[in-house]
């Protein structure tokens, strides 16, 4: 018998500059990387990972569709269902699936939720908590800057 394990591997890139959205979307890699303000880790919480499975089992039909900003500094730990201090939250732009790796794009425009960000999280309408990350440094958004939160959650599974 060949058993396997199920990883979730989950990374956020945070781009800020003046841009539209279609304009991003427009950009070569190169020109991506030149807005990157932070890229890194992040984690996939326990609700997060109750909710998937209730996707998986048809008891819930509520996906990922709102990407959350906020000013919390605490680190993330697996009993989170919130963001530690939320600013605001914006509908996902665009969602998609390329092989086992889900995109998440999301838009701010230069008047959507300004303030000092510090931490960023996936949400469902329903307010479950899919994943959190704590930025490695703080950024001031505001009037001057849009921003795009980029997330790819990998789903990989190896023979145990």
């Amino acid at each position: 018998m060949i058993d396997s394990q199920l990883g979730i591997i989950s990374n956020v890139s945070l781009y800020m500059g003046d841009f539209t959205f279609k304009e991003f979307e427009a950009f070569t890699e190169e020109q991506k990387e030149s807005y990157l303000a932070d890229r890194g880790h992040n984690l996939v919480v326990d609700n997060g990972l109750q909710q998937i499975i209730l996707l998986m089992i048809a008891n819930n039909t509520n996906s990922f569709t709102l990407c959350g900003v906020g000013s919390g500094t605490t680190t993330p730990i697996s009993t989170d269902t919130a963001l530690g201090t939320s600013i605001g939250t914006n509908t996902i732009n665009s969602r998609y699936r390329v092989g086992n790796i889900a995109y998440f794009n999301t838009f701010f425009g230069k008047n959507d939720n300004n303030g000092t960000w510090a931490e960023t999280g996936i949400f469902t309408a329903g307010s479950v908590l899919l994943c959190r990350r704590k930025y490695d440094t703080v950024f001031t958004k505001d009037t001057s800057k849009a921003a795009v939160i980029s997330w790819t959650i990998t789903l990989t599974a190896t023979a145990d």
